[in-house]
C-alpha cells in the first residue's frame, strides 16, 4: 500500500494482520486505518490498537442502518411466534433454519 493510504476493514478481523497492521502503522508506511472489526471482539482495553492516534476503531457496526435493526426486529418477532406456534423452522433472512 501507498504511505498515503488508509486501510478500512469492515469485513471480519481475521482477514487483517493485526500485529502488521499495527506496525505498518507506527512507521508511517500507511497514513492509517479504520477497522469496524477486530481478530478479538470485544477489542480488549489493553490492545495496542487503542492507542495508534491514526486508527478509527467502531463496534462492528458498520453493516447497521435503521432499516437493518427494522428487519432485525421484525425477524425476531416472526420467530418468537413461529417459536409460541411449536414450529421447528426459524427464519434468518432470507432462508429458513431448522434447529438441530
Amino acid at each position: 500500500m501507498k504511505p498515503s493510504a488508509y486501510l478500512i476493514n469492515v469485513a471480519r478481523g481475521k482477514v487483517v494482520d493485526e500485529l502488521a497492521l499495527l506496525d505498518a502503522l507506527k512507521t508511517g508506511r500507511i497514513a492509517g486505518a479504520g477497522l469496524d472489526c477486530t481478530v478479538e471482539e470485544p477489542l480488549p482495553a489493553t490492545s495496542p490498537l487503542w492507542d495508534i492516534p491514526n486508527a478509527l476503531i467502531t463496534p462492528h457496526t458498520a453493516g447497521e442502518t435503521r432499516r437493518y435493526e427494522d428487519n432485525v426486529i421484525d425477524l425476531l418477532l416472526e420467530n418468537l411466534d413461529r417459536l409460541w406456534r411449536g414450529e421447528a423452522e426459524l427464519k434468518n433472512g432470507l432462508c429458513e433454519l431448522t434447529p438441530r
